[in-house]
């Protein structure tokens, strides 16, 4: 599977049932050593934020994803 190609899905975690955006609006963190992906840097729209804002991140390590689907990334927390 291509980049690309997981843009546009859905990031849920499965413990807590919540919803943290499209993967588009992530950041992935590389392993400079390997080139592999160590983590996704997800938007969290769970927590408000001081500035009043719902946006904020969290750091999804990818040993976290259980699957990744048609539409969707699931994750567990």
């Amino acid at each position: 599977m291509l980049l690309s190609e997981i843009g546009d899905k859905e990031i849920i975690d499965l413990t807590k049932g919540s919803r943290h955006g499209a993967l588009g609006d992530a950041e992935i963190l590389f392993d400079p050593q390997t080139g592999s992906i160590k983590a996704l840097m997800v938007p969290n729209f769970m927590e408000k934020s001081r500035f009043g804002s719902f946006h904020d991140h969290f750091q999804l390590p990818w040993e976290a994803i259980e699957k990744i689907g048609l539409d969707l990334i699931i994750f567990r927390s």
